[in-house]
């Protein structure tokens, strides 16, 4: 038997820990369709907030059996910052791009991008608007995924059901706090004070309106001093003479 024929013979090696994540995901994707089923257009958004969580548990389990992502698309600094102002071109890592800079600046001319830099960026965050029916379709692609992923499924297999969970929890955490639930114009996405009166529900609006109504004699924290500063304290009474 030739070396090649004796490596056959070993067949496939399992991934250390799949087999128990694998079963941890298709347990947590079972009960999402029974809680989805008893949503309607028009639900509370609380009513989102343990489908959210669930779908969050999933994606972190098919993160885990999908190979890690690089969210700069460097192989150097896979999760180091991101260049806002990267050109054409060029990769998203601010360190290599820092470098290709200064590179340009003695040099006269602009390195050229490494192979593999021009991946996407993490896991797809999908545009709105969050709709339930959007996030039915997404869960219906990941249930007619999960029926087909196995111990011995390819990589692929499992990114591209990460990428479907990502993209089904952005919506339900969309869902679970819609912008401008307060009613504010100056703050949309601030929390919901539970004691100010309807259509003053935004917590910083109240807090400013408690603050104006504070009497002068209720005491209160002094601001922060910056460093290098001396902070000037009024003297309530005038130091005695001599």
């Amino acid at each position: 038997m030739s070396p090649q024929d004796q490596h056959g013979s070993r067949g496939y090696s399992v991934p250390t820990g799949r087999p128990y994540a694998l079963k941890e995901l298709q347990a947590s994707l079972g009960s999402l369709g029974d809680h989805l089923r008893e949503l309607y257009d028009g639900a509370h958004p609380a009513e989102y907030e343990a489908i959210a969580d669930a779908l969050y548990v999933a994606f972190q389990t098919a993160a885990g059996l999908a190979p890690a992502k690089s969210y700069t698309g460097c192989p150097e600094h896979p999760n180091g910052a991101l260049d806002p102002e990267a050109p054409d071109g060029w990769g998203r890592c601010l360190i290599c791009n820092d470098r290709r800079r200064l590179g340009r600046r003695h040099r006269g001319g602009p390195a050229a991008a490494p192979a593999g830099e021009q991946r996407r960026l993490g896991y797809p965050v999908p545009d709105g608007p969050y709709t339930l029916h959007v996030l039915r379709s997404y869960l219906r692609t990941v249930e007619d995924q999960r029926f087909h992923l196995g111990l011995s499924s390819p990589a692929e297999d499992f990114v591209r059901i990460a990428d479907d969970l990502h993209r089904a929890f952005i919506v339900a955490r969309e869902l679970s706090r819609p912008r401008n639930a307060s009613g504010c114009s100056e703050h949309p996405g601030a929390p919901i004070d539970p004691d100010a009166p309807p259509g003053e529900a935004c917590i910083f609006c109240a807090g400013r309106r408690r603050r104006a109504q504070r009497s002068p004699q209720t005491p209160e924290m002094l601001p922060r001093i910056r460093r290098g500063e001396r902070r000037q304290l009024q003297r309530r009474f005038d130091r005695p003479p001599g």
